[in-house]
């Protein structure tokens, strides 16, 4: 995963769990998607997390793409 689109998941994550809480809105709906959002979201950041970890130790795939831009440019 590239830092973008990891940068990107980050800030949706952030986004949705800066949502009203559900008391503040009076709606069942509402509290439902809450709480699944909220549950989804940290499962996203864990995700991330571990990946951006994996990623930091394995540079192949940017080396990868390193050397074929290279010879793009030839």
């Amino acid at each position: 995963m590239r830092k973008k689109a990891s940068d990107i998941i980050v800030d949706l994550v952030s986004s949705l769990q800066g949502a009203p809480y559900p008391s503040s809105i009076n709606n069942e709906l509402y509290t439902i998607w809450y709480e699944h959002a909220q549950i989804a979201a940290q499962e996203a950041l864990h995700f991330v997390e571990r990946k951006r970890a994996q990623e930091a130790k394995d540079t192949s795939l940017d080396t990868m793409v390193d050397q074929v831009q290279a010879k793009q440019k030839k």
